[in-house]
């Protein structure tokens, strides 16, 4: 009798015992299923009725998961076409507008009203600029950049923006110095957004400069460097100023933080890589290229 009762609790322990297992293994399964982003549904191979489920509400969970993505996508994508058909649609009238106030200025005799349309044409501009901005980046989302590259006088571009820009430097008292002028150097980039990349970098600078611009250029190793710096009065989070939306004062709503943002998306899609540094009070954003 003591010997049946023996061999029936050894059964009976074999018997949890090969079961537990088993449930260990296939949990273990589990959790390497759901480790896998590609796999969308658990499986379960050793049927048990709590084990199963247990597998049946995870894919429920998983299934509400998957939904939620897709809904999630398909607004952000909606979202992204609607930015970028309003900025699309404001920028015809607010050409107009900034195209008007320059008529108004230029027939003004009173000097306090040309004053103030001098101030509502900056405040045009800049709402103009904020446009194009957020118009360019839901394109940039949405569409992703495919660069063209070619060979680019890189020398050449920065000494067109800076003639571009000379009433701008002029009516801050802002002296913009580039002594590697004269420089051949040949980059390999797309130039319709290496030139909005540096016009983005100059706009910066006459932002937030506290002095003068300076420019420099090297290439050395197969690549092009590009420097643009300028002092700088108050504090900037070098390590997040190419993030999306950062501003560096925005009690003072100094800008949308956009500008830098898309020109670290501009630089990555053309093969290079953008970063900048603080050192004694100077900002310097800093692009590498690859040399044409």
């Amino acid at each position: 009798m003591e010997y049946l009762i023996i061999l029936l609790l050894l059964g009976a322990v074999v018997f949890w015992a090969g079961k537990y297992h088993r449930l260990k293994k296939q949990l273990k399964a589990v959790s390497i299923q759901l480790r896998d982003e590609a796999n969308l549904l658990v499986t379960v191979e050793f049927i048990d009725s709590d084990l199963e489920t247990i597998a049946l509400e995870i894919n429920r969970l998983l299934e509400k998961i998957q939904q939620t993505i897709i809904k999630s996508n398909a607004a952000s994508s909606s979202l992204k076409s609607s930015i970028a058909d309003i900025s699309h649609d404001m920028k015809t009238p607010l050409t107009s507008v900034i195209g008007y106030l320059q008529l108004a200025e230029r027939e003004c005799n009173d000097e306090k009203t040309k004053e103030y349309i001098k101030i509502c044409l900056e405040r045009t501009h800049y709402c103009n600029s904020l446009i194009n901005n957020f118009f360019e980046l839901s394109v940039l989302e949405s569409q992703g950049c495919t660069p063209e590259l070619e060979r680019v006088d890189v020398a050449g571009m920065i000494c067109e923006q800076i003639l571009a820009n000379y009433p701008v430097f002029e009516s801050k008292s802002i002296t913009p110095h580039f002594e590697d002028s004269d420089k051949s150097v040949i980059a390999s980039a797309d130039p319709a957004l290496l030139n909005r990349v540096i016009q983005n970098l100059i706009s910066n600078g006459v932002k937030y400069t506290s002095g003068d611009i300076f420019f420099r250029i090297c290439q050395e190793s197969g690549q092009v460097s590009i420097s643009v710096s300028n002092p700088i009065s108050t504090y900037v989070d070098a390590a997040r100023i190419f993030d999306r939306f950062y501003t560096q004062d925005r009690s003072r709503g100094k800008g949308s933080g956009i500008g830098l943002y898309l020109c670290r998306q501009f630089i990555e899609a053309m093969g290079g890589s953008i970063r900048a540094e603080i050192d004694r009070d100077y900002l310097s954003v800093k692009i590498t290229l690859n040399s044409a």
